[in-house]
């Protein structure tokens, strides 16, 4: 209930929810080694917002959200991804 004002509550609430999507805490720790904590957590609130997304269509293609976050924390790692660019877009597209 209360808003991310920092990048301290971002990370704070993205290590909380990444038990939420099922990423073990290995997973987190690599993903704040390889592409830092701040990231790491947009990383999550991303894989949170399109498995939740994803399941409310019906398309259920995402089975195991904590393995896409592993394998998108190693996109983003390899420059194959762009987190930054991805959440930019997505907050273009949302209604106001």
């Amino acid at each position: 209930g209360e808003r991310i004002r920092t990048a301290d509550d971002l990370v704070h609430v993205g290590r909380y929810l990444r038990g939420v999507i099922g990423a073990h805490e290995s997973a987190w720790n690599e993903a704040a080694a390889s592409i830092g904590p701040v990231r790491a957590a947009a990383a999550v609130l991303f894989v949170l917002q399109i498995h939740t997304d994803d399941q409310n269509s019906g398309a259920n293609r995402i089975r195991n959200p904590g393995g896409y976050f592993r394998a998108l924390v190693r996109k983003i790692a390899d420059r194959q991804f762009s987190i930054d660019a991805e959440l930019y877009a997505r907050r273009r597209r949302q209604p106001s």
